[in-house]
């Protein structure tokens, strides 16, 4: 009987050192598969698929890594990004519930900046919406004005997200642990915002478009019946929070698209190529003096 159960325990031990050994091969592995994907993707090379099952909370753990991978080249983290929270078409990548991402200050290009086609290669125009953490008592807060007093500004933003993979193998933790290809970033300029429902109001309900060089309107909407800024703030919050992490003041917040995406390069499958100069986002609502809030991309033909 002795000899059974002392069989049994070297046997137990045995497994355990053998798995133990086994997943410190694979975090091992996982490691140089994102140091790779991270040189690939600042040297605008196709990124390798992502093919390891995990949960989401491991994969966001290895989108901590990657971006320690990227920090050299691409900065600082400034703030975080999510999308996924529209009633528009899903992506397939994304999670069900919506994907988080980094804002690194190597991203960010004042407004005005003029980008070339070639500084992106699967590289798309994108019209999003961001705020500014004002105060680091958004990590508690409970209601919405409790968070809008937490936030201290309205940011113009507009993106070109460069989701540049091996075609065909873009998966939902590999979306997760590449930072959703994130590559550049446009920022306006801030606008102080109050906590009050009024202003509560003028975010759910504020009016948008997209103008060329020659103020054609490109397309337009209305952040009503799209998704409630606040709503997304509080999920961000509430999944970095999940994983461990702080919203500090200062740090950015862009919360997705609002419906108005173009492409820029040719032979996309989400459509054909945007053929003007300038990418123009223009918020209306949201200034006292009636003036649109405005963020600009300038594209080098």
């Amino acid at each position: 009987m002795k000899h059974t159960l002392k069989r049994q325990i070297v046997g137990l031990l045995t497994c355990i050192v053998v798995g133990s050994a086994a997943l410190a091969d694979e975090a091992t592995q996982i490691r140089a598969e994102l140091g790779q994907m991270a040189d690939d993707f600042v040297h605008f090379r196709r990124m390798q698929g992502f093919y390891h099952e995990m949960p989401l909370a491991e994969a966001y753990r290895w989108q901590d890594e990657m971006v320690q991978f990227m920090r050299p080249t691409m900065g600082e983290v400034v703030g975080y990004k999510t999308g996924g929270h529209d009633p528009g078409p899903g992506f397939p990548t994304f999670p069900p519930e919506g994907i988080r991402g980094y804002i690194l200050s190597g991203m960010l290009r004042e407004d005005g900046t003029t980008i070339r086609v070639e500084d992106s290669k699967a590289g798309f125009l994108e019209a999003d919406f961001a705020f500014r953490v004002g105060d680091a008592s958004i990590n508690t807060a409970d209601s919405d004005l409790d968070i809008l007093a937490a936030l201290d500004a309205i940011v113009p933003f507009a993106e070109i997200p460069d989701p540049y993979y091996e075609p065909g193998t873009r998966s939902v933790n590999g979306t997760v642990v590449a930072d959703m290809g994130s590559r550049m970033s446009f920022t306006g300029e801030p606008i102080p915002i109050g906590s009050s429902p009024a202003w509560l109001k003028r975010i759910d309900t504020f009016k948008f478009a997209v103008l060329d060089e020659h103020d054609t309107v490109i397309q337009s909407g209305s952040m009503k019946g799209w998704y409630e800024p606040i709503q997304v703030v509080r999920w961000l919050r509430n999944q970095l929070r999940e994983s461990g992490k702080r919203l500090e003041p200062g740090q950015l917040l862009s919360l997705g698209n609002i419906g108005i995406i173009r492409q820029l390069h040719e032979g996309s499958p989400r459509g054909p190529a945007y053929q003007s100069s300038q990418f123009r986002l223009e918020y209306y609502g949201l200034r006292d003096n009636g003036r649109p809030a405005t963020v600009t991309i300038n594209i080098d033909r």
